[in-house]
């Protein structure tokens, strides 16, 4: 095969911007809500940022770009995290139809109503939170099940 012409000049490469494909790199709203979803699930679970990044061996940004969709989480440190809260992977894309529709249709501010839950949650009595946390393990099995 023969190879370029003497003088002629390479094709400019197209970005991916201009090809409109999806960057490997960039994360996209289901990543976003699995990162809210890891941060609602650490947050109920009453475990601090750093408590988490410790056990997961990363620092604390990274478990603070996971939590707001700054980082994508891979497949394997989505199940570390399911492991450690003891809870099914589906949990974590739990409402994921709902919520990536809110965000295209809203924007970044659906969290808004994660943190007032979350805000309700913390002033519950323990008892509560653990009898809250197994509805919403129980319904996340219920879901996964159903999905099957």
């Amino acid at each position: 095969m023969p190879g370029p012409k003497a003088g002629a000049k390479p094709l400019p490469r197209r970005s991916q911007r201009e090809t409109g494909a999806v960057s490997p790199r960039k994360p996209t709203a289901i990543d976003r809500h699995v990162g809210r979803r890891l941060r609602l699930l650490r947050q109920q679970q009453g475990m601090s940022l750093e408590r988490l990044a410790e056990i997961v061996d990363v620092a604390p940004q990274q478990i603070q770009k996971y939590e707001i969709g700054e980082t994508r989480i891979s497949a394997s440190r989505i199940f570390q995290f399911s492991q450690i809260f003891d809870t099914p992977l589906a949990w974590f894309y739990g409402d994921l139809a709902a919520s990536t529709a809110e965000e295209a249709n809203r924007g970044p501010t659906a969290t808004a109503q994660e943190q007032l839950l979350v805000s309700y949650y913390t002033q519950l009595a323990p008892q509560m939170r653990q009898g809250l946390i197994e509805i919403a393990r129980t319904l996340s099995e219920m879901a996964a099940n159903k999905a099957k």
